[in-house]
């Protein structure tokens, strides 16, 4: 089974609308839906690590690419700007 979504690819979680990164993924034998580790700031303020399934999440798209996803990066490469 193939991943719908990348390592470090921003995600938003459907039942609260909170967003964050994709850090890990996982396949399941028992089980026909992917699994992903994502890492975002909570409601409340925190920063959470929680595995969800591929059903609960949906791509964040570029606003000035619709139907691109976006890639969260840990560094810049040397030169460039956010």
């Amino acid at each position: 089974m193939s991943f719908k979504f990348g390592l470090n690819q921003l995600v938003e979680i459907i039942v609260s609308g909170e967003f964050g990164a994709v850090k890990a993924r996982a396949e399941y034998a028992n089980s026909s839906e992917n699994g992903y580790h994502v890492h975002y700031k909570a409601a409340d303020g925190r920063a959470v690590t929680q595995w969800f399934d591929e059903s609960d999440l949906v791509m964040v798209e570029a606003d000035e690419s619709p139907g691109q996803p976006v890639y969260g990066v840990s560094e810049l490469p040397k030169g460039a700007a956010a």
